[in-house]
């Protein structure tokens, strides 16, 4: 394949790409571009694989024994994590049920299970759902339950990405905790800050934007660390 050819593909997906984040349905953005759904969806899919897999690969580096503790704030994309969480979302809507993702919790088992014989300081972050009442009284549950298991997997998401472990998911909230390093204890305390806002931010600028497409009553965040 020539450099020519190349460009105007890596062009083709990019227009794609902005299309889909600047708030237009892939539907649409097939009819103004005059291609094919399926060749949209792949481009979107191929997108959203890649975030996530820049989440895995920070996920490891923030675990690594040789790396240490750092700002994970100053190597996470926002943006990306925005990016993804409007793509599960409207993959939600549009049926596609998320799949529980239930290995979170079982590395936050092996840490526990890890410091069970010793004292360790933990940061705990709460952050639980506001409005999920109000859309109870609206939403069919399954509906319902399709949007809080995409706001959960997004948040676990995020959560992991800033070093911390999902200890357990109650109803519509999530409870997570970021182990303290006793080198230097103040900085789990900065990633879980840092993680709040960004959970903040994935809500007003990520999840919220697709509801309001969908006509559903946009939610709101609380978030409690300890």
């Amino acid at each position: 394949m020539d450099i020519e050819k190349q460009r105007q593909q890596h062009q083709h997906r990019q227009t794609i790409i902005n299309l889909y984040n600047s708030g237009i349905l892939p539907d649409m953005i097939a009819m103004q571009l005059d291609i094919t759904k399926d060749e949209v969806h792949k481009v979107i899919k191929e997108q959203s694989s890649e975030e996530e897999r820049k989440y895995k690969a920070v996920k490891r580096a923030s675990n690594a024994s040789s790396v240490g503790m750092f700002y994970l704030d100053a190597v996470i994309s926002v943006d990306l994590a925005i990016k993804h969480a409007q793509y599960s979302m409207w993959k939600a809507l549009k049926g596609e049920v998320p799949e529980f993702n239930i290995s979170m919790m079982e590395e936050a088992q092996n840490i526990l299970e890890k410091y069970a014989k010793s004292k360790v300081a933990f940061v705990i972050l709460h952050i639980d759902i506001v409005g999920s009442t109000a859309m109870s009284m609206t939403l069919p549950v399954e509906r319902l339950a399709t949007i809080i298991q995409t706001f959960t997997q997004e948040m676990s998401l995020i959560i992991a990405a800033y070093g911390g472990y999902v200890l357990k998911y109650v109803g519509d909230s999530v409870l997570a905790f970021f182990p303290v390093n006793l080198e230097d204890k103040y900085l789990p305390c900065a990633n879980a800050v840092n993680c709040a806002h960004s959970m903040i931010k994935i809500m007003r600028e990520g999840l919220n934007p697709i509801l309001s497409e969908y006509d559903y009553p946009e939610m709101g965040l609380v978030v409690n660390k300890t």
